[in-house]
Parts: structure tokens; sequence; C-alpha cells
């Protein structure tokens, strides 16, 4: 009686333990898109490679990796030397969300490091 008890307390762990951690994709909208906020620093480029392009080429690249694309440029955040703003659209779904995070986080570019300092929601014009 035991072992029964034992096993349909561990097969109920797995089942609870797989939801929680699966990744489930819903619909964002066609009309919605996320504004992306990053903050960029480099030690060691390239002198002819500025932050911006180095910025540029880290988001461009995790788009590929999302069920998104980029609505414009990447855009300097006036005022500052070291953030730039992307816009996606559609918006991300959590588990995308989650994905081009770390993605954008990673020491993909040389010389780049990429901290994600806001993603907001909004709704196409």
């Amino acid at each position: 009686m035991a072992s029964v008890t034992l096993l349909v307390v561990v097969l109920g762990g797995i089942y609870f333990l797989r939801q929680a951690t699966m990744s489930t994709h819903y619909a964002t909208g066609a009309d919605s898109r996320l504004v992306v906020v990053v903050q960029a620093a480099s030690n060691r480029a390239e002198p002819r490679t500025t932050l911006h392009e180095l910025a540029e080429a880290q988001v461009s690249t995790c788009v590929l990796h999302v069920a998104s694309e980029r609505d414009g440029e990447v855009e300097p955040v006036p005022g500052t030397d070291d953030r730039f703003m992307v816009t996606l659209r559609p918006s991300l779904d959590s588990t995308d969300r989650k994905q081009y995070e770390g993605c954008v986080e990673d020491w993909s570019v040389d010389h780049l490091r990429l901290h994600v300092v806001s993603m907001t929601d909004e709704v196409a014009r």
C-alpha cells in the first residue's frame, strides 16, 4: 500500500512540475508591440565600431529566436549614450519574452554586454 501511495505522489509531483515549467505560447494580437530598452557596455571593441552598431547587432539577432520582428530601427534613447530602444511587433508572450531577454543579455556579440532595462507593451497606432 505504501508503494502505491508513493507512486501516486511521485507521478502527481511530476505532473505539477511539468505544468509549472512547460513553455506555453498564446496569441498577443497583431496590433500589439513591445518596446524594449537596453543598456549597453563595451570592453575592448574594435575602435571603428560604435556601441549603437553593437547593440543593434545583438537585439536584431535575438529577434530570430522569437515569434516577432523589429518594427523600425534600433534607436538611441534621447539624452543617453548607452541606452537603446527597439520595438517588436507583435508583442511577445511570456515564454518568448523570457527567451528574448535571455538572448539579449547573453554575451553573443564580442566585447558587448547588454542589460534589459524595460519591456513595455503598447498597442500599435
